[in-house]
């Protein structure tokens, strides 16, 4: 499963990635390591992921928020944009700056760690950004699926986990527990801890919103057996 995650970090070291992501934008919350910041596209902090990325020797191209929970001894030197609105959040307003800045897709990172309602969120917020988020630890991807089908390439007894969003129906095919025109909505029924049972798995989604996390590396616990 190794491999995985490797072949994730070549994707997005090695591959257009200008032509399919715009931008990474660091939370304030768990972020990866120096060598995930290597891609030559901008580096976005949103007000407290600076310090994170400070932290690890990493400079952000920009930080976008109210500015509050910026180290002021790491301040300096930094380019900024003060978003002082406090009726929505840093995430949102950065999300809005970054629209009119055509920065968007991005790799959202720093998604989690912290208060589960400040999680749950962010998570709100991304639903809406049409990217993908990355995090550490565990490593994984989350994707927004729509209307259609996905086809991902897996190696066997790769956790994923579906959930609806907006009433979503869904069907896979190469999923241990498979769906058939299943009805997936949070709060309610949906699919966590899957397992794929071949390299190759699909996803199709039949009506709204379903939020996919794949799995990055081993998970060796009873949904393996």
């Amino acid at each position: 499963m190794q491999n995985l995650h490797e072949a994730f970090h070549n994707h997005i070291l090695h591959c257009s990635i200008q032509q399919q992501y715009r931008s990474i934008v660091v939370l304030n919350g768990k972020i990866p390591d120096l060598s995930f910041f290597k891609l030559d596209i901008p580096i976005i902090a949103v007000d407290g992921g600076a310090n994170r990325l400070l932290s690890i020797g990493v400079k952000p191209d920009l930080v976008v928020g109210d500015l509050d929970s910026v180290n002021p001894n790491l301040h300096a030197g930094l380019s900024t944009v003060h978003l002082p609105d406090q009726d929505y959040c840093n995430f949102s307003k950065a999300i809005d700056h970054l629209q009119t800045m055509k920065l968007l897709p991005s790799i959202i990172t720093g998604i989690t760690g912290g208060a589960i309602d400040h999680i749950l969120q962010n998570i709100n917020i991304f639903l809406s950004t049409g990217s993908i988020f990355y995090t550490p630890a565990p490593p994984i991807v989350g994707y927004v699926l729509k209307k259609g089908i996905i086809h991902f390439s897996l190696p066997k007894n790769t956790k994923i986990s579906l959930l609806g969003i907006l009433k979503a129906q869904v069907s896979t095919k190469g999923l241990k527990w498979e769906l058939h025109l299943d009805k997936l909505t949070f709060p309610g029924k949906n699919s966590c801890f899957n397992r794929s049972l071949s390299d190759k798995v699909s996803i199709e989604v039949h009506s709204g919103i379903c939020l996919a996390m794949v799995y990055l590396e081993v998970v060796d616990d009873a949904g393996a057996s």
